[in-house]
């Protein structure tokens, strides 16, 4: 088989022949009058532009900038930005972007590193920052600040130049300087001459066959060297920019609609952004058929989200792209191919005159499979660090295989393997840094920044990858106490918010290894934090949040809750959902919507609405309704309250309730998670009180039953498994454990996520032909009555489809499917008794009603009074259904009147929930108490 890795030695032409701009002035001479920004209320020309941009060059040298000055821009998202990066570049000034989202001490830090002649202010931006005087005979006492006028028309009028003749730019002369995160705790900047983006946009543009035609948005981060191909690559071929506001930015719903609006063809972006827009479609049920490009970069681009961009964008291309900021652009590419398995996406092969070289401790070209770190090899580097002669020989290194001097390869610290057919295959990193929110940066940055805090006199920043986000966490040893809130205000002034811990924990002590190095391994999990921890974060918390906090964490059985983390991040299911809801709805009135995905933290902000009475209408979600109405109607029914019962149905209702709680809390996880092991503890919660209670009373009044403590007695008569029988709960709990056997598989897991609606609904479809083709050729289950888990597992899956049925369209969808389904199990019945015996047993189905309920109602209007204790009852289902037959027999001692034996089980079913959960509540707070204790003697022993 032929090696496809690359060549080492192979010779990588070099050109620098123009200039960033040239490409730029030859279309504004060629097509003066297209359009080449749409910006927020802004429209301007190319011929503005070039008259613009020569303005402000000339601007800059008459106010006596030198060919080796500096210019710092900070900048929103603005028309403005791209005066000021030309102007800068045709003046023959080397330029930074700060963005005026950054702290000013952020700025001020920037601005004192570089020393710039000049700081321009476009859009939003104010001077609010320090103007740090340079050093004795520096030429200048401070720089000089210009804003930049916003509208076309106005920035023609303030620089107005006449016929200034401008200075010829070498390319091999610095062009713009990119700051990164520093491991000295300063941000790092990085110098970049002309050609390597030139060189870019040529291939770019003859790779993917880009026109003037082409919008492009400007989306990517300002602060970061993307924003330079978002401006430049369309620029140079006469096509159009277009630059939304940064309010548009992040909201999915008008980003999406604003791609729409402009049909944009062309974005660069990072996952998260596109993970955004997908939200967004979605939302306003929006295809972009006029999506060309999606190019893919800043972090790993997942199966799960490249399908659902080809759900919203049927004909958009996936291009994963790989570069680091040293690089400066991509550097490597890899065209997504939707008939591949793209389980693990690649970062591909080197673009023209780029490679990827993996290489060994022994700086040789890793085989097939062999894990190395990652050099990019290409003549179109930058040209090192601003200030740091050290670290630029230490990262740009002579290649390994050559030795020739003017052969450079950048270290990435990123570890790689290559794949059979030559591509490079992403496994990580092999340094401190890390991606957050696809920003790369330095853990010592900020670990600087905290230790610079006077009640801090050392810390550790690590970051967690135990959620599906990373999230970085701070271990902070003080001096006097300090809250977390405190330490956020303090670096919300000195750093960008990403770079902000999510969680701070406070120790004693810094844990050592017997060497004297920080032993990482022995600091605490960040979720199980010491009593001194945990005491300052509540600090940092509003009295409700508090309340709120300490609810929650008894409901869902755990020592301390994260008051940033959502409901379903904690690990809430459909078996806490109505308490945590009774609890938020007491302490702030009302129930937001999708408050099961919404921070602990901003529930504080809607708590000043006023309270209605206890008998005013409240809006009671239509799932807890049907709930509470589906177990008051199987209790009425089993204990024979009326002589001719004519209601069926309500244990379907059940199951619908429960695909839709899967679906609601528990598959986003699951997806997150990378695993459905989740699903164990709603099992367990559900499976071990039921063991318990039928082990208690086949003791007392039956036998024990080997069937019952494996809850598998459905798939016997019951001349085998007594009378105590608990169909309902045994099935729930097999489908559970069936669905998520499917769910942990990665592969079922992308697709259904591309497209959940459609792929829940042809699933339940499909399970409604298996059942019926399973009675007919395997296993009738008539002689069970069909209580068996193939029989509702269509139901089950029909109602996480319902949870996914957002748009009217898809309402009607999930309407007729309701019907097929619910009526498909009807005519199976008519076929297993035929239709006189079906005829005869008359009754009314309410599964149906209840489904159509579900899918086009929301809530609905109920007392206060009723509404709590409906929910209530709703609460404590599992516990009504098992314990209603033995409190149907002590209200026969009681009394004959069917009316008390019901309420008797109801009630009594909500006193047994209430003992349950203190019971576990009690042993889980034990239980951890013995693990802290365990933890701290460890720790003891360590010292």
């Amino acid at each position: 088989m032929p090696d496809l890795r690359p060549i080492p030695t192979l010779s990588l032409e070099y050109r620098a022949e123009r200039p960033i701009f040239h490409d730029f002035v030859h279309q504004a001479e060629r097509s003066p009058d297209a359009t080449a920004i749409i910006a927020q209320d802004v429209t301007c020309s190319y011929r503005q532009l070039e008259q613009i941009s020569q303005g402000i060059a000339a601007r800059l040298i008459a106010s006596g900038a030198s060919r080796s000055g500096r210019v710092v821009i900070v900048s929103s998202r603005c028309a403005g930005l791209v005066y000021a990066m030309l102007g800068a570049l045709r003046a023959g000034l080397t330029f930074t972007i700060a963005d005026v989202a950054y702290p000013p001490a952020r700025v001020s830090q920037i601005i004192a590193t570089l020393d710039p002649a000049f700081v321009l202010l476009c859009g939003d931006a104010r001077a609010g920052f320090n103007l740090v005087h340079p050093a004795p005979g520096a030429g200048h006492a401070a720089p000089q600040v210009v804003r930049v006028a916003e509208a076309p028309d106005e920035a023609l009028q303030q620089f107005a130049c006449g016929q200034t003749v401008l200075p010829e730019i070498d390319p091999g002369e610095p062009a713009y300087i990119t700051f990164t995160s520093g491991s000295t705790g300063e941000p790092k900047g990085i110098v970049t001459h002309h050609a390597p983006l030139v060189h870019f946009i040529e291939w770019h543009v003859s790779r993917h066959g880009f026109t003037r035609d082409d919008g492009f948005s400007l989306l990517s981060g300002l602060g970061h060297d993307p924003v330079y191909r978002d401006v430049f690559t369309p620029l140079s071929i006469g096509a159009k920019i277009i630059c939304p506001s940064q309010a548009t930015l992040t909201n999915p719903s008008a980003l999406a609609e604003w791609i729409q609006r402009h049909a944009v063809s062309v974005i660069h972006l990072t996952p998260p952004l596109g993970k955004l827009i997908e939200t967004g479609a979605r939302m306003k049920a929006l295809a972009f058929n006029h999506l060309r490009y999606l190019f893919w970069g800043g972090d790993a681009l997942s199966q799960t989200l490249y399908e659902q961009m080809r759900a919203i964008a049927p004909d958009a291309v996936s291009v994963n792209f790989y570069g680091t900021t040293e690089t400066p652009q991509a550097m490597a590419f890899h065209q997504v191919d939707e008939h591949a398995d793209n389980a693990r996406i690649p970062l591909g092969k080197g673009i023209d005159g780029a490679q990827l070289l993996i290489v060994n401790d022994a700086n040789q070209l890793v085989s097939e499979g062999e894990v190395g770190e990652i050099l990019i090899r290409s003549p179109y580097l930058s040209l090192g660090y601003w200030g740091d002669a050290a670290l630029t020989g230490e990262k740009f290194v002579v290649n390994p295989f050559t030795g020739a001097a003017n052969d450079i390869c950048y270290r990435t610290g990123d570890l790689g393997t290559y794949l059979a057919d030559g591509s490079v295959s992403f496994l990580g990193r092999a340094d401190s840094q890390v991606k957050i929110r696809s920003h790369r940066i330095e853990l010592a940055e900020i670990e600087n920044a905290i230790v610079r805090h006077p009640q801090i006199k050392q810390c550790v920043v690590l970051a967690n990858h135990d959620s599906a986000m990373v999230r970085l966490v701070a271990y902070c040893v003080s001096e006097q106490p300090v809250s977390t809130a405190q330490l956020r205000e303090a670096l919300a002034g000195q750093l960008p918010d990403y770079m902000v811990p999510a969680i701070f924990v406070f120790l004693e002590a810094i844990p050592l290894t017997p060497n004297g190095k920080i032993d990482k391994r022995a600091l605490p999990a960040p979720f199980d934090t010491t009593s001194a921890s945990a005491a300052s974060a509540r600090q940092d918390l509003s009295p409700l949040t508090l309340k709120l906090t300490e609810a929650w964490a008894q409901i869902l059985q755990v020592r301390d809750v994260d008051a940033n983390l959502s409901f379903v991040e904690l690990g809430g299911d459909s078996l806490s959902f109505v308490q945590a809801s009774m609890v938020l709805e007491e302490l702030i009135g009302h129930l937001p919507d999708r408050w099961e995905v919404t921070p602990v933290r901003e529930f504080a902000e809607l708590a000043n609405q006023p309270r209605p009475s206890k008998w005013s209408l409240r809006a009671m979600e239509v799932p807890v309704f049907l709930r509470v109405t589906s177990i008051i109607l199987i209790v009425v029914g089993h204990l024979h309250v009326f002589s001719n019962w004519l209601i069926s149905g309500e244990t379907t209702v059940l199951f619908l309730i429960s695909g839709i709680s899967l679906a609601r809390f528990q598959f986003q996880a699951i997806e997150e998670r990378g695993d459905a092991r989740m699903l164990l503890k709603s099992v367990a919660s559900i499976a071990v009180p039921t063991i318990l209670y039928t082990v208690l009373i086949q003791v007392l009044f039956d036998k024990l039953r080997w069937q019952s403590l494996l809850l598998i007695s459905n798939w016997f008569p019951t001349d085998r498994v007594g009378i105590f029988h608990y169909w309902y709960i045994e099935v729930l709990v097999q489908m559970i454990l069936i669905i998520g056997l499917v769910l942990s598989f990665k592969r079922v897991r992308a697709i259904i996520s591309a497209d959940p609606f459609r792929c829940l609904v042809v699933a339940a479809c499909a399970l409604l032909a298996a059942d019926a083709l399973l009675k007919l050729f395997v296993f009738d289950a008539a002689p069970l009555y069909n209580r068996v888990p193939q029989h509702y597992l269509a139901v089950m899956v029909l109602g996480m489809a319902v949870h996914y049925a957002e748009t009217t369209a898809q309402k009607w969808g999930a309407s007729v499917m309701a019907v097929l389904i619910v009526g498909g199990l009807e005519l199976m019945t008519v076929a297993e008794l035929g239709w006189d015996e079906f005829m005869l047993r008359k009754h009314i189905d309410i599964a149906l009603p209840a489904v159509l309920a579900l899918i086009w109602l929301r809530s609905v209007p109920v007392p206060g009074t009723i509404a709590r204790a409906g929910a209530v009852i709703a609460s404590s289902t599992l516990y009504i259904y098992l314990t209603h037959f033995q409190f149907h027999s002590v209200a026969r001692r009681i009394s004959d009147q069917p009316v008390v034996a019901v309420v008797l089980a109801i009630v009594g079913g909500v006193v047994v929930a209430y003992c349950w959960n203190k019971v576990v509540q009690i042993v889980l707070m034990r239980w951890n108490r013995g693990r802290k204790k365990g933890a701290v003697d460890t720790l003891e022993r360590v010292a």
